[in-house]
């Protein structure tokens, strides 16, 4: 697992570029396979591995 807070931009056509530091773990970890959700308290994205999702889930 990892924490972090990233301001980053989207481009032109809305997409967003996840930060290169976790792209690596994203990809060895999860196979790039991954939830993006949003927290509306805070006003960010949440972006979890998709097991971890799962686990979230069947709680």
């Amino acid at each position: 697992m990892f924490r972090g807070v990233n301001n980053i931009n989207l481009d032109a056509k809305g997409r967003l570029a996840v930060p290169t530091r976790y792209r690596e773990y994203l990809m060895q970890h999860c196979g790039g396979e991954m939830v993006v959700t949003i927290d509306t308290e805070e006003r960010c994205l949440l972006i979890y591995p998709q097991s971890e999702w799962e686990d979230i889930q069947r709680k």
